[in-house]
């Protein structure tokens, strides 16, 4: 009996652990917390671990527990805790998709251009741009939210506020939030709340689309789950940030397209091509740049459907929707990038990004070099951000050991399901593995054209959290090494939620520490 709860007790034994590092760092923050706030603070975070032990040993006594009721279980918790652990303005360009949010919610579709300063602008209700505090004070503690709730939307005297990029992002990617704006109006006319509002809104879409990809994705189960408690990828479910949406929706359209391919009593018929160009054409329209996720239906056999033209008719249904849609706004996204680009080339008064464009059409090894090199210069970074090391606006939040835990879970998981040693045939893999190196290619560029200098030697503002899309698939790929384990898929469940409690209560507390 001993043996066999031996991992509980191991578990129990480290979030104890982490418990009193948690506790330390908070103990040591830059802002000195008095004696009473400290007390406090360890009476919350010891009832926390005590929960997370409780449900810990609930779920490693349970014999079989899904992967989407463990999400159900876990998900839902570090989303809340995350979001209030994190002050508004605080995530990954939050400040910019709360603005187009809200600009989207009074029924601007499109951001206008202030031609003459060559920026995106928002036109904003007096109040709103105020809690945005970092862009007047450089910083963000939680003492500063009392204020904030004394700030009322003033539609009198509307303000126009520097946008940066924000043309280009389309409008699909913040419904949730836009529905939450809306529900929030309603309410109240205090721009924090009603930002919250569009805060738990996206949470809620996010938890609801991971629930679905896990539910109906026939194998594979534990990568998606493990990809919902990456901390990075919590932060863009629980912000006000289409970022959420994004790793979301794409891990649905994976899952519908392996349900539909490999599920047995499962045929491609009309019903299923028109769900797969509508989550198909909502990838495309999220980022330009992950539109060739949409190709992953070629893996489907062709025994799956009625006929051979059937077929045919499928995939250019699919794809054309997809494909149409996202050059329809990469027209008004070039637009948008040409008018608001001030990045100009060698200090002269040429446009930026037509040269680089240029660069990249007369030079293009030049270009894979320079791609390369980045590569190898900035992975670890790159590893570090993907597998949720750094958080918040300019990387503030930085947890070294996090991604390490992380990756190991996600390679035993990767390794530990037979099914995706044996599935994918030759075809399906070269299929996927193109998708991952177009997609990743076209990540490079955009920041390439659109943020980095032409004059460094390397490629600018690439972030690891931009492949979260695509980490599934290269899972899947890196599942096909076939290399044997004695884990079972319910053994890896569970080792995912255990370990998330442990992965989420150290990341707060660094987070925290942070604001308080």
């Amino acid at each position: 009996m001993m043996k066999r709860d031996l991992p509980l007790i191991v578990s129990i034994m480290i979030i104890t652990i982490v418990l009193l590092v948690s506790i330390y760092t908070l103990s040591i923050a830059e802002r000195v917390i008095d004696e009473n706030k400290l007390i406090i603070i360890q009476i919350v975070f010891t009832i926390f671990t005590i929960l997370s032990i409780i449900i810990m040993a609930k779920i490693y006594n349970v014999e079989c527990i899904k992967p989407e009721k463990a999400l159900l279980i876990i998900m839902p918790i570090f989303c809340i805790l995350l979001s209030i652990a994190i002050p508004f303005g605080r995530g990954h360009d939050e400040a910019m998709h709360w603005y187009k949010a809200f600009e989207i919610s009074e029924g601007q579709l499109m951001t206008p251009i202030d031609k003459e300063n060559r920026v995106s602008i928002a036109r904003l209700p007096g109040g709103v741009e105020k809690i945005i505090v970092e862009r007047s004070k450089g910083e963000f503690k939680y003492i500063d939210n009392i204020a904030l709730l004394n700030e009322k939307m003033n539609y009198d005297k509307n303000v126009i506020a520097g946008n940066q990029n924000s043309t280009a992002y389309c409008f699909v990617q913040y419904i949730p939030e836009v529905i939450g704006i809306l529900i929030g109006k309603l309410i109240t006319q205090t721009p924090i709340l009603i930002a919250y509002f569009s805060r738990i809104t996206n949470m809620i879409f996010c938890i609801l689309i991971m629930y679905f990809a896990i539910k109906k994705i026939p194998f594979g189960k534990n990568i998606l789950l493990l990809l919902s408690i990456i901390p990075i990828a919590i932060e863009g479910f629980t912000t006000s940030s289409p970022d959420g949406l994004t790793i979301a929706i794409s891990a649905l359209f994976v899952a519908y397209t392996f349900y539909v391919a490999f599920d047995k009593n499962k045929m491609c018929g009309t019903k299923e091509t028109v769900i797969l160009a509508i989550i198909g054409a909502i990838v495309s329209l999220c980022k330009i740049v992950y539109m060739p996720l949409i190709f992953l239906v070629l893996i489907i056999p062709k025994e799956k459907f009625n006929s051979k033209k059937e077929r045919i008719i499928s995939m250019i249904i699919i794809l054309s929707v997809g494909v149409i849609l996202n050059l329809v706004w990469l027209l008004f996204g070039s637009i948008a990038l040409f008018n608001t680009n001030t990045n100009t080339y060698a200090g002269t008064d040429q446009n930026g990004t037509l040269i680089k464009i240029t660069t990249l059409l007369s030079n293009p090894l030049i270009y894979l070099q320079k791609m390369m090199y980045t590569l190898g210069l900035k992975f670890n970074q790159y590893f570090l951000s993907l597998f949720g090391g750094q958080l918040e606006w300019a990387e503030v939040i930085k947890i070294e050991i996090i991604p390490y835990i992380i990756f190991v879970i996600a390679i035993i998981s990767a390794f530990s399901d037979e099914k995706l040693k044996t599935t994918f045939k030759k075809y399906q893999k070269i299929i996927m593995f193109l998708i991952v190196l177009i997609i990743t290619a076209l990540i490079f560029t955009s920041l390439y054209i659109q943020w980095s200098d032409n004059e460094l030697p390397y490629i600018d503002g690439v972030q690891g959290r931009y492949f979260l899309p695509i980490l599934p698939l290269i899972l899947f790929l890196v599942a096909g090494l076939k290399i044997k384990t004695d884990y079972k898929n319910q053994d890896i469940t569970k080792l995912i939620c255990i370990s998330s409690f442990i992965i989420q209560l150290y990341t707060i507390a660094n987070v925290m520490a942070e604001h308080i």
